[in-house]
């Protein structure tokens, strides 16, 4: 498998931002009240979330993609 340097950094970087504003979320919903600035901090996270996990599911999808595409190069050489 051929992973370069750069899709190493941008998945990293991706992972470490979702895990992060997983955690935020997961960490205020459990606080009794929030503050109207920590409820808009607390949907900033969701939506980070989100946005993340589907980041991270088209890298993933698009790295698939080249390693199917990569093994039907192999078989018609």
């Amino acid at each position: 498998m051929n992973v370069t340097p750069a899709f190493q950094q941008v998945f990293s970087t991706v992972l470490f931002l979702t895990l992060l504003s997983g955690g935020v979320s997961f960490w205020m919903a459990s606080q009794s009240n929030l503050s109207p600035h920590q409820n808009r901090i607390f949907e900033n996270a969701m939506t980070t979330w989100q946005i993340g996990v589907g980041a991270i599911v088209g890298l993933l999808g698009g790295k698939a993609t080249d390693l199917l595409h990569g093994d039907d190069r192999e078989s018609e050489e």
